[in-house]
């Protein structure tokens, strides 16, 4: 174990708070909360953070008032690097991930920011992509409930020459209640959509056209896939909500008025983002980044779907993946090479 897991595993100090480390602290996560938000319901929702070889965050988060002089983020994650490569300056990738029953993984993003340019680019991965495993179910919406987030990453990694430096899981129930904390977001909903469902909870009713979705039916919104697109069209109804979350947290809300967002936070999200990682991403990269300008959502490109025992299969395209990782989320200063990428294609 290094030295910054090593830092980060320690018991934290206890310390008896005055009223006004306490309202510190609840200024810091307040900031902490809208991140993990903007990062999180990206379906996660957004971002990622800093450069490598870096000093571990200190026991106790630094003031709010003075995030300019806190360091970025460390991001060393295992196997992410080889003597012939290194990383490229203020660049970081997270896996974005958002479940249901804590075990599929329905929805799957490698998000990458460029701290330096201000540019952020997410690629949602198909969750019937074929991995390379042995296991009857070669799903990779599988890994996380079959082994956990670190078995996920391995697999992401597998086909994109990747180990993302953050990951971040969200149970998307709890969607639902963030949504409602927003007062509901206004969206134009492009098609009607209907799917009546035995359980009511997962029935779908929505009608086409602009509205303020509630989290019930925002949710509904993002899990439809009645179109004859399936999980694309999914992925990209996805990614224009979460964009219209992101502009209404950040144009709306001041972080006085998150604070009550915390302790659903805590509750949902899983992350290995320190909170002074956090405020140095909310500080350097949220609060200066043009969503509608510098944000880039991709689908990972497809070479056909089948199927494999029965099991349906999406089969990535293994040149055009890596020409797509090359130009938008490679962290590395040399491209990814197509051999490299462990993708696979089996039919039956």
């Amino acid at each position: 174990m290094g030295r910054y897991e090593q830092k980060r595993a320690a018991p934290a100090r206890k310390k008896s708070l005055t009223p006004a480390r306490r309202r510190r602290r609840r200024r810091i996560l307040s900031v902490a909360g809208i991140l993990a938000l903007s990062l999180c319901i990206w379906l996660g929702i957004y971002l990622s953070t800093p450069p490598a070889q870096v000093e571990p965050p200190p026991d106790d988060p630094p003031d709010s008032t003075t995030l300019h002089e806190t360091t970025p983020p460390d991001a060393d994650p295992p196997a992410a690097e080889t003597p012939e490569r290194g990383r490229k300056k203020g660049f970081y990738t997270m896996l974005l991930v958002g479940t249901m029953d804590d075990y599929n993984t329905d929805t799957i993003m490698l998000a990458s920011v460029d701290a330096e340019a201000d540019v952020v680019n997410v690629i949602s991965i198909p969750r019937d992509t074929m991995v390379d495993i042995d296991e009857r179910n070669m799903k990779i919406n599988g890994a996380y409930g079959r082994d956990g987030i670190e078995e996920l990453c391995r697999e992401v990694q597998d086909i994109t020459d990747i180990y993302p430096d953050f990951y971040c899981v969200v149970n998307v129930a709890s969607f639902v209640k963030i949504v409602d904390l927003f007062g509901g977001v206004e969206f134009d909903v492009p098609y009607d959509m209907y799917h009546p469902d035995a359980d009511s909870q997962y029935s779908i009713n929505l009608r086409k056209g602009m509205q303020t979705l509630d989290g019930k039916k925002a949710l509904q919104m993002v899990r439809y896939r009645g179109t004859n697109q399936n999980d694309f069209g999914r992925m990209e109804l996805q990614r224009n909500f979460l964009i219209a979350i992101a502009k209404k947290v950040l144009n709306n809300f001041s972080l006085s008025q998150v604070t009550e967002l915390i302790p659903i936070i805590n509750e949902s999200v899983k992350t290995n983002m320190p909170v002074k990682d956090m405020l140095w991403f909310y500080q350097n990269v949220v609060a200066e980044i043009d969503f509608d300008a510098n944000v880039h959502f991709h689908a990972m490109p497809v070479e056909s779907t089948g199927t494999y025992k029965g099991l349906s299969y999406v089969y990535l395209d293994r040149q055009a993946v890596a020409d797509l990782l090359n130009t938008t989320v490679n962290p590395y200063d040399m491209d990814i090479d197509p051999d490299d990428l462990n993708i696979i294609r089996l039919e039956s």
